[in-house]
Formats: structure tokens, C-alpha cells, sequence
């Protein structure tokens, strides 16, 4: 059956030929020699067909292989290139991946490196502080050991210290009760009490600080007002106030107050506060003292008119045989363990003590004991 043959167009869809056949074979003939003339490895076919249908359905199948191959020459040629840019690619991707592998090993070196030696200088410091930490060990020992026979020393001296000043202060009662004493030598006398008095402080204060290490303070517990407390306790005062022309003025709510304390030690910091406050203060100045209960506690404030505690002594103290920058309005001695024992017998108290302080202005201690001391 013939073919009936109509206009040729030649186009591609993606990468398959689509093919339409022209009625004219003038036109088939010049398509045919173009499309050789694109594809120079296949042999020149000639155009001598007859005007038949079968020469023109010869023709139609020449034409369907030719463009097959042009198809097939054509997906080939992209299919190359994509291949050749897809490997160009993976292999820039390899590269870059090769060379950052090379930068994180030798990176990874590096600090593998550096961790290496930086435990090797912890280990030397290690044995460094190993055997600085001995020798700290070792000094302690000894010093612990040194402390014990100071705190026995101290105790034995003191003790040995008291016989000849006790003998000193019998010989100077002998002497008193002669009436033929002159002037100079009552003064004399009077010098030498005041000489074994220090003494006996003296050794005191360096009892306290020996005790104030025992784990345990041995308390003397009574039952007694504050009232009652004070009218006994200023009466110590009385002649160095009038000596040095100052004034002690008491204030507070403590006539009804009763403590269960040790009565002794609270006089010993009172005493000691007193003392400091009395010395480091000028003439005519007046001391306060105001005592006042706060819940289950009594709260002993003492201020002065005295230059005040500068804040770098204010740091040390109340550490023992310390001395402060300020020096005493008129030559009294001190031997720095006045503050260092109000500490430590308020602390046996079961107390605390806080100091305020501006040079200048004077000085104000806060000692706040429990109204029942501890067992």
C-alpha cells in the first residue's frame, strides 16, 4: 500500500528525534544532503529514486536511520560532557576533602603535640607540689611541735614570774606600815606597786592566751544583775579616770538585767576595753558605755574620743602581741595582747566582739555575750 508523504520537520524532544515526513522530495533530497553534510563519517548515500512509492518509502527509512544516528551521535556528545563536568567536579570535591583531611591531621598533631607537653610540665609541677607539700608537712610537724614547748614554757615561766613579784608586793605592805616615810619614798613605793601591778597583768594576759587554746574553757558560771555588776567593776576606775581627768558615762537598759555568765571573764573584757579606752584617749575626754538586751543576748557597746583604728590595723588586730599605729595619750605601756584576749574571752563567752572606727573620731567596740552562757 503506498505511503502517502507530507511536509518534513526535524526537531528533538529532550534527547529523542521526532521525525515528520514532507510530500515534496526536491525538499527530502536537500535534507538528505544537509543532514550528510552534518554527519561526515557516514558514506554519501546517492538521491536517485524513483518517483514511486516505494523509492520514497526507501528514502523515509534513509532519512529515520540517518537522524537516528545524528540523535544517538548528539545524546552521546552531552552525555560525554556531563560525564567529563559531573568528574570534574567529584574531583575537586576529592581534592578539597583530601586537603582538609591534610589540615585536620596536621592540626590534630599540633594539639596532640601540645597536650603531650603540657602534661609533661603537670607532671614536673606535680612532683613539684609533691614535694613542696612534704616539706610543708614536715615544717608543720615541727612547728606544732615547737608551739606545744612555748605554750609549756609560757606557762611555767608565768607561773615562776608570780612567786617574786608576790614577795615584791609583801616587802612593799612591810614598808608601807612604817609612818616615818617621807614623801619621796611613799613615792618610790607607789612605783613599784604600779611596776609589780603591770607584772601581774603581764602574766596574766600571758595565761589567758595560753588557756584561750584549750578546746574546752573552763567556766565559772553565776547567776548575777548587770547592775549590781557595775557598781563593783567602775570602782576599779575610779582613780585613773580622776587621774587622767576623763569621764565614764553609762547608758542602756541593764538595771533589770540578769545574766547566768562567767563573771570573772566578762570583767576581764570589760577591764581590757576600759583599759585601751582610757589610753588611747586625751585628757578631759569621756568614755561611753551603754549596755542594752537584745532578745536572748546582751549587747556592751564602749566608745572613746580617741584618734581611732586606721583600717589596715583594723585587719590585724586582734591578733596576739600586736601593736597598732595609734600610741597611748600618755605614755602608758602596752604589749599588744589586750584586744587578742577581749577576743578570745568573749568568744569563750560564747560572744563576738566587732569594732567600728573612723581616725579621728574615736573608736566604738560591740560586745554582744548570750544571757545564759554555754555549759
Amino acid at each position: 500500500m503506498p505511503l502517502n508523504i507530507s511536509t518534513f520537520t526535524f526537531l528533538f524532544h529532550g534527547s529523542i528525534p521526532v521525525v515528520w515526513v514532507p510530500h515534496s522530495t526536491a525538499v527530502l533530497e536537500s535534507l538528505s544532503a544537509g543532514l550528510l553534510a552534518l554527519v561526515p563519517q557516514i558514506p554519501e548515500i546517492p538521491f536517485e529514486y524513483e518517483q514511486t512509492s516505494g523509492g520514497q518509502s526507501d528514502l523515509l527509512f534513509t532519512i529515520l536511520g540517518l537522524l537516528t544516528c545524528l540523535g544517538f551521535y548528539i545524546f552521546m556528545k552531552m552525555l560525554g560532557k556531563q560525564v567529563g563536568k559531573q568528574k570534574y567536579v567529584l574531583e575537586k570535591r576529592a581534592n578539597t576533602s583530601r586537603s582538609e583531611l591534610i589540615e585536620q591531621k596536621e592540626r590534630y598533631q599540633k594539639q596532640s603535640e601540645e597536650l603531650q607537653k603540657a602534661n609533661e610540665e603537670i607532671q614536673i609541677k606535680n612532683s613539684a607540689i609533691e614535694e613542696a607539700f612534704a616539706h610543708l608537712s614536715n615544717s608543720y610537724a615541727k612547728m606544732a611541735d615547737l608551739n606545744r614547748e612555748k605554750d609549756g614554757l609560757m606557762r611555767v615561766v608565768a607561773h615562776d614570774l608570780r612567786t617574786p613579784l608576790n614577795n615584791i608586793e609583801g616587802l612593799i605592805q612591810l614598808v608601807s606600815m612604817d609612818d616615818n616615810l617621807n614623801d619621796d619614798q611613799k613615792d618610790y613605793i607607789s612605783k613599784i606597786r604600779g611596776v609589780v601591778k603591770h607584772g601581774n597583768e603581764m602574766i596574766r594576759d600571758l595565761l589567758d592566751i595560753s588557756h584561750s587554746k584549750d578546746f574546752k574553757p573552763n567556766l565559772k558560771i553565776t547567776t548575777f544583775t548587770m547592775l549590781d555588776f557595775l557598781s563593783s567593776w567602775k570602782i576599779n576606775f575610779e582613780n585613773s579616770l580622776l587621774t587622767k581627768k576623763q569621764t565614764l558615762r553609762i547608758s542602756g537598759s541593764y538595771k533589770t538585767l540578769t545574766l547566768q555568765s562567767d563573771m570573772g571573764l566578762l570583767s576581764r573584757v570589760l577591764d581590757n576595753l576600759m583599759s585601751n579606752a582610757m589610753k588611747f584617749s586625751e585628757s578631759g575626754k569621756s568614755i561611753y558605755l551603754n549596755i542594752t538586751p537584745v532578745e536572748d543576748k546582751a549587747r556592751i557597746t564602749l566608745r572613746d574620743e580617741g584618734p581611732g583604728i586606721s583600717p589596715s590595723d583594723q585587719q590585724k588586730m586582734f591578733k596576739p602581741f600586736t601593736r597598732l599605729s595609734a600610741r597611748p595619750t600618755n605614755g602608758e605601756p602596752s604589749n599588744g595582747l589586750g584586744l587578742s584576749i577581749i577576743k578570745s574571752l568573749t568568744e569563750q563567752l560564747g560572744g563576738t566582739i566587732t569594732v567600728h572606727s573612723t581616725l579621728g573620731e574615736g573608736t566604738t567596740f560591740e560586745v554582744t555575750i548570750p544571757l545564759l552562757a554555754p555549759q
